[in-house]
């Protein structure tokens, strides 16, 4: 397997010519995070570190770009352990900085804070901006074009024309965008009223308050389309549209400590682990605690789980209980819960499952006939709009992205096995079409889920951006000196 080493028989470049030790691609968490790891961690050189992010700021990424006052972080802001060794950063930052004086709503219950999204993207981008401001990271503000190989080092190029030449490159993008099952996509590309990302900006702005609205998919980014609409004004009638009929479920109030243990001994197979989450959960019961403190516990308990599993038991347990696994894991914050309760209450929001059998399209109105499960019976209704709300297309996660496609091509990265992402070893290494390691290439973030399983929380980012951090900084140590002065 191919060890990281870097060339000693030229000088490092200076920033002006183009060169940097490290280049991230994307300025979400993960590459936010993974910057400041490097930052803090040795004594850089100005513009060492590149990070190509085309939003204004880092940190905040697909996740939380958002000025919607709806969207909300899923979890308590005590548990957004975004910075390793200050847990309560983010809470802290919520008190002194104003914003929960400026969000009343987002206290629930005996005290728990579930702050919005934009709150959590100023907070990066202040931890961030320090590091700009120093020139120790660079904030190169396009997409990334295209990766190549250049000697032992790699050349960056970004979409307004900035190359640069890289030691080391970490692909840390965000999740694909949501792909629309193939009747819907066939009958709908082009129709001005079908919404195929509703994250992009404005995307919802143009439905109109009693218009009614078919959404695709019934997890957490369809409630957040339901949450934006409803706080627009919107007030038509909803249909949540999924085939499993799952729906996320809520977070609970309190402080809760994590319940079980599932990995001592390791769960060897997607059974067995099942077997002992419902011991476990029954156990909580009889103790007088809810089953989110088990699946609490699951998390913290995540990759070691995954990583314990065969490869097989591995795709038995995405096969057979990744959705239920998901409603249970990524819960909905208080606000929403209610907000979708009161919806389903009054009828104004259905939720339906099953399969979609027709589609049928004209200029102000689409018809969709649904066979509706558990009784096979067939209804037709009529839309002004459709979302699509599917959730990230894990599969597409090379394709999406043109650099990633020629990196594929070139054989440096593949799909990981599970088509989750990209395949890496448990280093982070970004692994190629040979099965080895690729030299100087790294996985950060929810792209790398296929080897770790729960990488897709804050704290889990973190932790693992510290980890290849300590990587990059043990390579380079040793052999050129971070600094030079002229």
């Amino acid at each position: 397997m191919l060890r990281m080493t870097l060339p000693s028989e030229k000088p490092m470049l200076s920033a002006h010519d183009g060169s940097c030790r490290v280049a991230i691609i994307g300025g979400g968490f993960a590459g936010a995070s993974l910057a400041r790891q490097l930052a803090i961690g040795a004594n850089w050189d100005d513009h060492q570190i590149a990070v190509f992010e085309p939003r204004a700021s880092l940190g905040a990424g697909l996740a939380y770009d958002t000025a919607d006052p709806a969207l909300r972080l899923n979890v308590e802001a005590s548990r957004m352990r975004a910075i390793p060794g200050e847990p309560d950063a983010f809470a802290r930052w919520l008190e002194t900085s104003g914003a929960n004086e400026a969000d009343p709503d987002a206290r629930v219950g005996s005290g728990g804070i579930y702050a919005r999204r934009s709150a959590f993207a100023r907070f990066m981008a202040e931890r961030m901006q320090p590091f700009i401001d120093s020139g120790i990271v660079r904030h190169v503000r396009e997409r990334v074009e295209r990766i190549a190989r250049s000697g032992s080092r790699w050349r960056v190029t970004g979409s307004l024309g900035t190359e640069i030449v890289a030691d080391i490159v970490v692909i840390a993008t965000s999740h694909p965008k949501p792909k629309a099952p193939g009747m819907i996509a066939l009958a709908l590309n082009g129709h001005p009223r079908f919404i195929t990302d509703p994250s992009r900006t404005d995307a919802l702005a143009y439905i109109r308050p009693g218009e009614r609205v078919f959404i695709l998919g019934a997890g957490l980014t369809a409630f957040d389309v339901i949450a934006s609409l409803r706080s627009r004004g919107h007030d038509g009638a909803i249909v949540a549209f999924s085939r499993s009929g799952l729906l996320p479920q809520p977070q609970v109030g309190g402080t809760l400590a994590p319940t079980g243990n599932f990995v001592v001994p390791p769960a060897t197979s997607a059974r067995n682990l099942l077997r002992r989450v419902r011991v476990a959960i029954a156990d909580a019961k009889r103790s007088g605690l809810p089953w989110q403190s088990v699946f609490d516990a699951l998390r913290q308990q995540g990759q070691t789980i995954w990583q314990a599993l065969p490869r097989q038991e591995q795709a038995r347990l995405l096969r057979h209980l990744r959705r239920r696994f998901e409603t249970h894991r990524y819960r909905m914050p208080p606000q929403v819960a209610d907000l979708i309760r009161q919806d389903i209450r009054n009828g104004r929001l259905m939720t339906r499952a099953g399969r979609i059998c027709r589609v049928e399209r004209a200029p102000h109105a689409i018809s969709i006939d649904l066979i509706v499960k558990p009784d096979g019976v067939v209804e037709r209704q009529s839309f002004e709009w459709v979302v699509v709300a599917t959730g990230p297309d894990h599969t597409a996660a090379i394709g999406s992205q043109p650099y990633l496609a020629e990196l594929d091509r070139q054989g440096f990265v593949k799909t990981d096995g599970h088509g989750l992402g990209i395949a890496c070893d448990r280093e982070s290494r970004a692994i190629g079409i040979d099965g080895h390691a690729t030299e100087g290439l790294f996985i950060a973030g929810p792209l790398a889920r296929g080897t770790f399983g729960e990488l897709t929380g804050v704290p889990e980012i973190a932790v693992q951006c510290e980890q290849i951090a300590r990587q990059i900084i043990e390579g380079v140590k040793g052999r050129r000196p971070m600094m030079h002065h002229s």
